[in-house]
């Protein structure tokens, strides 16, 4: 289920629709080990956070909302490339 964060601006309505924690996360905070990623998942997850970085910048309109998301999946990507330049499993 997703969560829906409000966001304020100038036009009403806006959302940013978070998804729900991935079962990695979960089982991390249960265990508080990190689960072993694959180098291809990680690669592929990288690629897919930067992916939808740059989908977020590139929305016209340029809303506070976009702007957020892609902050977002940058940081997500930093940290997956973080995390693989430490040789940590996740």
């Amino acid at each position: 289920m997703a969560n829906a964060i409000p966001i304020t601006s100038r036009k009403a309505g806006h959302l940013v629709h978070t998804s729900a924690p991935s079962p990695t996360t979960t089982a991390q905070a249960r265990t508080g080990q990190p689960l072993a990623i694959d180098p291809v998942q990680r690669q592929a997850a990288i690629e897919n956070a930067l992916s939808m970085a740059l989908f977020f910048v590139r929305q016209p309109g340029n809303t506070p909302a976009n702007l957020w998301a892609a902050t977002a999946r940058a940081n997500r990507a930093l940290t997956l490339l973080k995390h693989a330049s430490n040789g940590e499993s996740a």
